[in-house]
């Protein structure tokens, strides 16, 4: 088995995905948000408003390295990993990485108003397109894609990545 790393922008379903990916797979779910949270005592939000993203990054940073210490699971990134050059070999070494590539029309839908308390780093849908734009270079990076259909649900995604880990694409 392996350590499964799924990245994507905020909003493509790498937690719910992964939650159904490492049942079917019988082994932990980690969100490496939530772990930084559980962690530092902060939730995303408050460690922005405190230290920046520098800040924030560095704790993914540790969180992502605590991850090596599991022989199997499924870790959801955040989805500004990708942004970190360190965290990119990281991904690389560490395991398999599988992007989720929902639509960005789908992303908006999913994700509402972008500039609520639980998305620092988003104002509106002009600065979210900048941002998933920028982000796209750290996504392409991933060992798989996977272009998630808004008709899908999160066990039908979760199924074609284990279809695609078996064929070994």
């Amino acid at each position: 088995m392996m350590r499964i790393y799924l990245t994507g922008f905020m909003g493509a379903g790498k937690t719910t995905v992964g939650e159904c990916l490492a049942r079917e797979l019988g082994v932990p779910f980690l969100d490496l948000d939530r772990e930084v949270e559980r962690r530092s005592g902060f939730t995303v939000s408050e460690i922005f408003e405190r230290g920046g993203e520098a800040s924030f990054r560095s704790l993914e940073r540790r969180e992502l390295e605590r991850t090596l210490e599991i022989e199997e699971a499924v870790i959801a990134t955040g989805g500004g990993t990708v942004t970190v050059p360190a965290n990119l070999q990281l991904l690389r070494h560490g395991g398999v990485s599988v992007w989720l590539n929902p639509a960005l029309d789908d992303l908006f839908e999913r994700l509402g108003d972008p500039s609520g308390p639980a998305r620092p780093l988003l104002a509106d849908r002009d600065q979210a397109t900048a941002l998933y734009e920028a982000r796209l270079p750290g996504y392409r990076t991933a060992d798989l894609k996977v272009d998630v259909e808004s008709v899908e649900g999160p066990e039908e995604v979760a199924r074609r990545i284990l279809r695609l880990l078996e064929e070994g694409r």
